[in-house]
């Protein structure tokens, strides 16, 4: 087994461990009375279920053939790219409780799109207003969990 197979299966098996760990804290959660909502241990039992899912593959990879044996190239990601992408996290935490969620997410997401290499305008508008109120609206009707309005309080009720 190589060196890379043996690290995928102990951080993997390790990573299901993690798991077992955290769905059993998840069982143990509380219950609410309240009809039409979702319980406490709604999200932990997502992240739960993504993480044993991505454990459950990385396992897979330590025992499945490979298809090559080259090195993947990596991509340099240059330092200015680095710090615009800071920089837009920061600004995007600093207004998120002023601005609010879809406030606060349209720039940030833009000026993502924008640093990625997104360069068509209608693209980067429709793409950042658009995920925005997805997300936004999921969050609220699907999951009932709210999320800061902020400036637009009025218009998203």
């Amino acid at each position: 087994m190589s060196n890379m197979r043996r690290r995928n299966l102990i951080a993997a098996i390790i990573l299901l461990l993690l798991c077992a760990g955290y769905a059993y804290l998840t069982a143990n959660l509380p219950t609410r009375a309240i009809e039409n909502t979702t319980q406490p241990s709604f999200f932990p039992w997502v992240v739960t279920v993504i993480m044993a899912v991505l454990s459950l593959g990385l396992l897979a990879q330590a025992f499945l053939p490979t298809i090559s044996s080259d090195t993947p190239k990596t991509f340099d990601v240059p330092a200015k790219r680095l710090i615009y992408g800071l920089v837009l996290s920061v600004a995007y935490f600093v207004s998120l409780p002023t601005l609010g969620f879809v406030a606060a997410n349209i720039p940030f997401f833009a000026g993502l799109m924008y640093l990625y290499g997104e360069r068509r305008p209608l693209w980067i508008a429709a793409g950042s207003i658009l995920i925005s109120l997805i997300v936004f609206f999921l969050f609220r009707e699907v999951f009932q969990i709210l999320l800061p309005s902020g400036i637009l309080q009025g218009v998203l009720r």
